[in-house]
């Protein structure tokens, strides 16, 4: 059981023994206005066992977990659970994420045109994205389990860590940049809603170029300088996601708008620098009237509840027509 007081909050991050994870861990344990509680959710044990001595045995906890596998992340947001003094998870960071682990086009790309077209290696959507699904799935499920459990009300909060590559073209990993272009879309999609219905409020980063493990050697040594995001300004993003108040700091360096609870909302950390991006604007009054409709209010909602009734129906009725 972790370490208690009336204050205590526990945070579950995916891909926590490297990079921006890492980081995000000993930001928290760091924390002076709260007092989190960690899981540390990681594929790599080895990573684990090289940070555990720097780390509070008392207010963490290592579970080896893959994201990519519904199992081992549903075995691990149950283990976060019945841990947690509180019994829920007050924050969770999906952050794990790994890089394109096939070539498809051009050079590099492995063709054997006398045998039959292999199955793509999707290994990058499994984890960068479906895990984050996975993980959106369950920490909605063990919210509601909290809420039933304790009349006591609680802000919990979901940052998916998302890059600025899911906005701009990025050639070199275009599966990277597909999945964290739906982690971007993911977010601003289920933000609304998922506030209004679960409580929960919803966000994403979307870092620039950032050293971190999975940043090949040639970039680091040779990127720009005044072009490398420090992992603090991603810290700084985290705090104004989480903050139950909304609060930023009005020093001019964060587009984020004070006191105002933050959800589906994609920030974009660049040097020192926080921006509060937004989705493209319709070029049209027609797709303007399609955004407009696309809320469970709207026209959309309205025709997917009713397909919704006519499947339960059906389903009622043993899938007869």
């Amino acid at each position: 059981m972790s370490s208690s007081s009336p204050d205590t909050k526990t945070a579950l991050v995916t891909g926590a023994c490297s990079g921006i994870g890492l980081a995000l861990v000993r930001h928290l344990l760091a924390k002076k206005d709260a007092k989190w509680n960690v899981i540390l959710a990681d594929i790599n044990e080895k990573a684990y066992q090289a940070i555990s001595r720097d780390l509070d045995s008392s207010r963490t906890i290592f579970i080896p977990t893959d994201v990519s596998s519904w199992d081992s992340h549903a075995a691990a947001f149950k283990k976060s659970v019945e841990w947690s003094p509180n019994n829920r998870i007050d924050f969770f960071a999906a952050n794990a994420g790994i890089a394109d682990q096939e070539i498809m086009i051009g050079p590099g790309s492995n063709y054997n045109l006398d045998a039959e077209p292999q199955k793509p290696n999707l290994s990058c959507l499994d984890v960068d994205l479906y895990g984050v699904l996975y993980g959106l799935k369950l920490f909605i499920h063990y919210t509601r389990k909290a809420r039933q459990a304790s009349p006591t009300d609680f802000y919990p909060k979901m940052v998916i860590t998302a890059s600025c590559v899911g906005q701009y073209p990025f050639a070199v990993a275009p599966q990277y940049a597909a999945a964290k272009a739906a982690c971007i879309n993911l977010t601003r999609s289920t933000g609304i809603p998922a506030l209004k219905h679960e409580g929960i409020a919803i966000n994403c980063i979307m870092p620039a170029f950032v050293l971190t493990n999975i940043m090949p050697e040639y970039l680091s040594t040779n990127w720009p300088k005044e072009f490398v995001t420090p992992l603090g300004t991603m810290m700084r993003a985290y705090d104004e996601l989480i903050e139950v108040e909304g609060r930023v700091v009005g020093d001019g360096k964060s587009d984020g708008e004070d006191g105002v609870v933050k959800t589906a909302m994609s920030v974009e950390c660049v040097v020192d620098r926080l921006f509060y991006r937004t989705h493209v604007e319709p070029p049209d009054k027609s797709q303007a009237y399609l955004v407009k409709e696309a809320t469970e209010d709207g026209m959309w909602g309205m025709g997917l509840k009713d397909e919704a009734v006519k499947m339960m129906e059906k389903m009622a009725g043993g899938g007869r027509e």
